[in-house]
């Protein structure tokens, strides 16, 4: 569960000081609607107040995306880099973290529909021998966080060739995959929910094997070139594709620059790099039913009842982590970034916000920062 309740002024509705693109298909019921979701000069004021305080609160910069019945709207305020001053922008791209079992989980699902895999396929079928005391997981299992796998995040190894200075270490899934396997699992599949890294880890290898291409390739030609967005991608490495916000360790004294830690260390789980207008938009996609196809997304979208969760698949869904209605979506915290992406299940609003620091207990900053960030998630989504 996410562990957050979670900049000059931009003009009305489609204007940013620094970069806006606007439009999209109306993701929800037709304009009919008797409520008006659409943000006035007022709650841009105000929303634009609560990012200056955040990152009054410590945070170096933050980048706001909003749709609301189609329309977009940004928002940043702070830096960008902290040696050069240079001011955020909507268009600076952020290592998204966890977002990216979304991306993973709806093209899981692309396959599903084209006959390629079926959602109790196990494992072993597709990975023989890679991780013997979970051969039985089936896929759904791995898109649920049900499978009792050990997280390999989880393994005091997995991060330490960062934390002894080496940003540019490469992991192979395999050798990901064989951190989990050095420990029993957590328990039997099926019967508890459990995060764990390891489980999408193994989605982005299956995608891999069935589309005979990297998973950075695959995300481009199935999510990211259909729905137009340019700023995407999955890196496996330690450089982004400019421009990009440099992200920072904090708490322990100086913040820490930590921007090139390798997004080989989060293969398929959370090397997103995108922007939160991108986020936000791939999230109005999927609950049109224009990523993940209409006949499938119920079963996305819906909790397992014999499983207490508030995840589905590849995707949180809540009640009350908003206080404007049901949302889905996910939250993304890798070294020197934190980020939540949602959507309002009735597909009319569309909220995304990125920070470039992180806590080594994942969170934005210390607990104003914390609140601040919080804050500009709720007043973005809901007011």
């Amino acid at each position: 569960m996410p562990n957050l309740r979670y900049a000059s002024l931009v003009k009305l509705m489609c204007v940013s000081h620094a970069l806006l693109a606007c439009g999209g298909s109306n993701t929800g019921d037709d304009s009919s609607h008797a409520e008006d979701v659409q943000l006035d000069a007022k709650d841009l004021v105000e929303i634009q107040r609560l990012a200056d305080r955040a990152v009054a609160a410590g945070i170096p910069g933050i980048s706001v995306a909003m749709i609301r019945d189609g329309e977009a709207t940004t928002i940043t305020s702070g830096v960008s880099d902290r040696e050069t001053g240079s001011p955020v922008s909507t268009g600076h791209r952020f290592r998204m973290g966890s977002v990216a079992k979304s991306f993973t989980a709806a093209m899981i699902l692309q396959l599903v529909d084209e006959g390629q895999l079926k959602l109790d396929d196990t494992l072993e079928m597709w990975l023989p021998g890679l991780l013997p005391a979970s051969a039985q997981v089936t896929i759904e299992q791995l898109l649920r966080q049900e499978s009792g796998i050990f997280d390999f995040a989880n393994d005091e190894r997995h991060m330490a060739p960062y934390i002894a200075g080496h940003m540019d270490f490469q992991w192979q899934p395999a050798e990901l995959a064989a951190l989990s396997a050095a420990h029993p699992p957590t328990f039997e599949p099926g019967t508890q929910w459990a995060y764990s890294n390891t489980n999408f880890m193994l989605l982005g290898m299956i995608i891999e094997k069935i589309d005979l291409e990297s998973l950075e390739l695959a995300v481009q030609r199935r999510v990211g070139e259909p729905l137009r967005l340019s700023a995407t991608t999955m890196e496996i490495d330690s450089d982004m594709t400019a421009p990009f916000m440099r992200g920072y360790l904090v708490g322990q004294g100086e913040p820490m620059d930590v921007t090139r830690i390798s997004g080989s260390a989060v293969f398929g789980n959370g090397n997103l790099v995108s922007t939160p207008l991108d986020v936000a938009r791939f999230f109005q996609a999927l609950v049109a039913g224009d990523v993940v196809p209409k006949e499938l997304l119920p079963q996305m979208l819906a909790l397992d009842p014999g499983v207490p969760s508030e995840y589905a698949m590849g995707l949180f869904r809540f009640d009350d982590f908003f206080s404007c209605g049901t949302f889905i979506g996910h939250d993304g915290q890798t070294p020197g970034y934190d980020n939540i992406g949602y959507s309002a299940l009735d597909g009319r609003r569309q909220v995304a916000v990125s920070v470039s620091s992180s806590t080594m207990d994942d969170k934005a900053g210390d607990a104003a920062a914390h609140q601040a960030f919080a804050d500009v998630v709720e007043a973005a989504g809901c007011l």
